[in-house]
């Protein structure tokens, strides 16, 4: 091991071995790629602006992308994992289903506003872009409704629906509510959200409160 915690193959560096020094290099891009696409767009940037933004070169780029479309996929995954994760920590401790969808939706919109570059990228960027980030705008509409199927399956008969039609209905609110949010933002969020909140809570409820 040389002075650098190195050893003779290269295997570690300062207690890291290669495979940890990419994932970290990679998750260094990722966090650059919400950066610039959430502020001044995936259409406007280029490869040497994600670098710089990670203080990375080219070379760390290609190691982990095959271009800036990958890169897209990528930043479209973490930022809507960040949105999902929001629905399941805002539903938890809910004592019914009325409360578990409130906060569920609280939690949602909330991450919404606190970050626009997470909206810009899940409801505006990926829209377009090509065919492989329209499959997985598609595939991520369906984790939400996973998310959602989460919440609500424990508290509904489900006696009175079949798995097919409750994932049906589960789809329904899901794109209601995406909806709701993107025309949120698209409008610079004039409206209070505890009123966007109050309408997209009528919405889902209307729904659900027919299979309690």
């Amino acid at each position: 091991m040389n002075s650098t915690g190195q050893d003779a193959t290269g295997r570690t560096y300062r207690g890291a071995g290669p495979q940890q020094r990419r994932e970290e290099r990679r998750a260094r891009l990722v966090d650059a790629a919400v950066e610039v696409f959430g502020t001044s767009g995936y259409r406007s940037a280029t490869v040497d602006k994600i670098c710089a933004a990670a203080g990375l070169t080219k070379r760390y780029f290609y190691e982990s992308f095959d271009g800036s479309e990958a890169l897209l996929l990528a930043a479209y995954a973490s930022v809507t994992d960040r949105l999902r994760e929001s629905i399941l920590r805002g539903a938890d401790g809910g004592v019914d289903l009325d409360e578990k969808i409130r906060g569920a939706l609280a939690s949602f919109f909330e991450t919404v506003a606190d970050d626009p570059r997470i909206s810009r990228i899940a409801f505006q960027e990926v829209l377009g872009v090509g065919p492989e980030v329209d499959d997985a705008y598609r595939s991520c509409t369906g984790s939400f409704v996973d998310a959602v199927l989460i919440v609500i399956d424990p508290e509904i008969d489900r006696t009175a629906v079949s798995d097919l039609h409750l994932r049906t209905l589960a789809t329904g609110l899901v794109g209601a509510v995406l909806l709701i949010a993107q025309q949120w933002v698209l409008s610079d969020n004039h409206q209070p959200i505890e009123s966007v909140i109050a309408g997209a809570h009528t919405i889902v409820m209307a729904v659900l409160s027919e299979l309690v």
